[in-house]
């Protein structure tokens, strides 16, 4: 019976039939039996009996294909190969299926067991991925603005660091540009003081030569004879003929004197009066332009003096500042060097702590993922095991019976 099936079967219905009506026609007591009269009816009755046995009978074999089935299955799998043979063994020595329905109970309890443990670790795994990879991502954005921040830093002083080398390159020529012009100007200024002092000099030898001419005239006019005060006038007359700024100046003044030498009248004595008190005031004036001159001179050399004294301060102090401010920029790259670097470090350091994170953690996830599925697996085993166990113990008893 176990091969009846509506492909296999070679009897047709109408075969049937015919065999039912002539077994009925052969045997007119199951008229009586079934209190029926009619031979057709009675056929339709037991053609619904028939197909309602069939159906009982195809259930029976369908279960204990499908219980055959599932063990197949079950025993396929290296778990489930492992409970159906200690299963087997327990009825093999107990003969009853108790003591492996407590076992296959435990089983699945512990296997619930594990899973819940299981959730509880990889509940505390998430927390601490999640902590871990946030400190360091933290950790790498800040490491990252430090980085931008130092070599920001280090180009900032860099450039800054250029400027001021510039700057004090210009600064020093500056410096010596102030100090060529000071030594160049008051050369000029002592040159130019010195040429005073040696003119005014000259006025004041020329003033003296004139008023001593001046008193000898007024000696003759007074009735002195020139013999007397030849030696004087001679020696007037050679300071000046000598006076090399004012020879000139003193040739008609001399020539009046030589004149003196051989004829002596008031007249002429009176001109040479007025020639010689001209000639000093001329003297004089020229003496007070060349004073007014050097005072100008000199003040304006104080004034420019002090200025340039001043200019040359700033400068200095200026080329003091910008050392020491190249110092500092050069201290600033440095440290900004040194801590890009280091943050450089601690960014890559960190960057490669995360990637190693996120690789436990997915592999903690994956091993669980593995694992819950796993052990849902092993449950569904068990679970399929327990109910053929409970509910179809005979089919499961036949299918380990016929194992090995």
């Amino acid at each position: 019976m176990g091969c009846y099936s509506q492909q296999g079967n070679s009897i047709k219905r109408a075969d049937i039939s015919i065999i039912i009506h002539l077994w009925i026609s052969s045997n007119p007591s199951l008229l009586q039996i079934y209190k029926i009269s009619d031979p057709f009816s009675l056929f339709l009755l037991l053609m619904y009996k028939l197909i309602a046995l069939a159906l009982i009978v195809s259930s029976v074999f369908a279960v204990q294909k499908d219980t055959k089935t599932i063990l197949a299955e079950i025993d396929a799998d290296n778990f489930g190969n492992t409970i159906l043979s200690t299963v087997q063994m327990y009825l093999q020595s107990k003969g009853n299926a108790e003591e492996i329905l407590v076992l296959l109970n435990q089983v699945l309890a512990g296997l619930v067991d594990d899973q819940n443990k299981h959730d509880n670790v990889i509940r505390v795994d998430r927390a601490a991925c999640t902590r871990i990879v946030t400190d360091l991502e933290n950790s790498i954005a800040y490491h990252t603005a430090q980085v931008a921040a130092n070599a920001q830093m280090r180009e900032d002083n860099e450039k800054a660091l250029a400027e001021a080398e510039t700057d004090v390159r210009q600064t020093i020529q500056d410096i010596e540009s102030n100090e060529r012009t000071y030594a160049q100007e008051e050369a000029n200024r002592n040159k130019a003081h010195e040429t005073w002092v040696r003119k005014n000099g000259e006025h004041d030898d020329a003033i003296a030569a004139v008023d001593e001419a001046t008193k000898l005239v007024q000696h003759l006019s007074l009735g002195a004879t020139f013999a007397e005060l030849k030696p004087k006038f001679e020696a007037v007359q050679k300071r000046l003929i000598e006076n090399e700024s004012h020879g000139a100046l003193f040739q008609p003044i001399v020539t009046a004197l030589t004149e003196l030498a051989t004829k002596v009248d008031q007249k002429a004595i009176q001109r040479i009066l007025q020639l010689l008190s001209q000639l000093r005031q001329q003297l004089v004036e020229a003496r007070s332009v060349l004073e007014d001159t050097e005072n100008r001179q000199a003040q304006r050399w104080v004034e420019f003096s002090t200025h340039l004294s001043n200019e040359h301060n700033r400068l200095v102090d200026r080329k003091n500042q910008l050392e020491q401010a190249i110092q500092t920029f050069k201290t600033n790259i440095d440290t900004a060097t040194h801590f890009y670097e280091v943050h450089q470090l601690e960014l890559e350091q960190a960057q490669e702590t995360l990637d190693a994170e996120h690789e436990w953690c997915d592999l903690q996830e994956n091993t669980y993922s593995v694992q819950s599925s796993e052990r849902t697996r092993q449950q569904e085993i068990v679970e399929r095991i327990l109910e053929h166990l409970t509910e179809k113990l005979t089919a499961t008893s036949q299918y380990l019976g016929g194992r090995f």
